[in-house]
């Protein structure tokens, strides 16, 4: 095992190249609280990593609109601040990747297109949106409800308003200016999928094919009374 290495020099921050995420101009954002069990509290049923800079420097050449989740229940993809889609390009390593220009605002945007509710556990910088924590699957997420679009376009200052996500140097952006952020993890977007506990989706993936596996041969039938 690798010992932890040590948070980079602000000397080393500032010229760091490339693009974080700062911590924007206020919009407003209203949320409230619901109640909603993961149908598995630990573990995603689906989770995505899309990385960002100002250049890309790699391609296979695929790209896309899109990225469909959870085998196609969830469409999520990345707009700018004029509502126009940021594409994605598959690099050679096989991540995705948005490439943006510094000062632009941005945000995602989740689709539902299944029958089943979803709690979207999302993060930036390696951040989470709503609390400003480390990401962390045990983090609360927002709601999508099927046949709804969910929109996350900042860091939530509070149940009413957010802090608008824009592309920014490293140096400032808000991972490299709070406390609980690392400049090493500045330039990637993390989003988690729970399906709600008891929806068909979560039901199907436990079914079991051979749910007799123990029966050695068939038995008798049970005699009519």
């Amino acid at each position: 095992m690798q010992s932890a290495s040590p948070p980079p020099s602000p000397e080393a921050t500032s010229q760091r190249p490339g693009l974080g995420t700062a911590w924007g101009e206020t919009v407003q954002s209203t949320t409230h609280d619901v109640d909603f069990k993961r149908a598995n509290e630990n573990t995603p049923d689906d989770m995505a990593a899309i990385y960002y800079n100002d250049v890309l420097k790699t391609s296979s050449g695929a790209t896309r609109a899109s990225l469909p989740m959870v085998s196609g229940a969830i469409r999520l993809e990345f707009r700018d601040g004029s509502n126009n889609t940021l594409k994605l390009t598959r690099g050679d390593n096989g991540r995705w990747n948005i490439v943006g220009k510094s000062g632009d605002r941005y945000e995602m945007a989740l689709r539902n297109e299944g029958t089943a509710a979803y709690e979207v556990v999302a993060s930036v910088d390696g951040l989470d949106v709503i609390s400003g924590r480390p990401g962390s699957y045990g983090n609360r997420g927002y709601i999508l409800r099927p046949g709804k679009t969910l929109i996350i376009d900042g860091f939530r200052k509070n149940s009413k308003e957010v802090a608008a996500f824009r592309f920014s140097s490293v140096a400032r952006s808000y991972a490299a200016n709070t406390p609980s952020g690392d400049a090493a993890n500045v330039g990637v977007i993390g989003i988690a999928l729970f399906v709600e506990k008891d929806a068909d989706e979560a039901i199907r993936t436990k079914a079991n094919p051979f749910p007799g596996s123990d029966s050695k041969y068939a038995p008798p039938p049970i005699p009519a009374p």
